[in-house]
């Protein structure tokens, strides 16, 4: 009885050593794969890093390429206000949103005005057209023809836009 125990104790142990192993091997195999990706991640955020420097270096983006990047930044969110929920409407809006934050970054700024209402005194150019689906006496921006651009809180563009209104 003695012997047949000490025997399955062994195959026990025996048992647990070989899967401690095998897991052993996995997980060194998974850390590898996680050091090359940080390593990977690390290069392109060097290189990245580098080319940010030469824009710097070049005197940043220019006015005109930040206004043509915020007029496409407008048509872009037209369209997708005009859309329903269809696939890809979310991948299209955070990549807008990506694109918003690498123009903060160089210190312009999209005004959001899509769907606000419009208030009489607003810097901007309108148009005016009858849209019967809004509630009696409001007033909301429909689409956006040209942007409001800032650059470091100081208006460099205004904007143009199409309020929808029911009077």
């Amino acid at each position: 009885m003695f012997l047949a125990f000490t025997i399955v104790f062994a195959t026990i142990m025996l048992w647990i050593a070989v899967r401690c192993k095998r897991n052993n091997r996995r997980l060194l195999g998974e850390l590898k794969h996680l050091k090359a990706s940080l390593v990977e991640a690390e290069n392109e955020k060097n290189l990245l890093e580098e080319r940010m420097t030469h824009v710097a270096d070049a005197g940043g983006i220019g006015e005109s390429t930040v206004l043509a990047i915020a007029g496409e930044i407008a048509r872009m969110e037209n369209n997708l206000y005009r859309m329903e929920d269809v696939p890809g409407r979310k991948q299209v809006s955070k990549s807008l949103e990506r694109m918003k934050v690498a123009l903060l970054a160089e210190g312009y700024a999209v005004v959001p005005l899509l769907g606000i209402p419009y208030k009489e005194g607003m810097l901007m150019s309108a148009v005016f057209v009858l849209d019967e689906s809004l509630p009696f006496g409001s007033s909301i921006i429909t689409s956006v023809q040209k942007p409001q651009v800032n650059r470091n809180g100081k208006m460099i563009q205004a904007a143009c836009v199409t309020v929808g209104q029911n009077n």
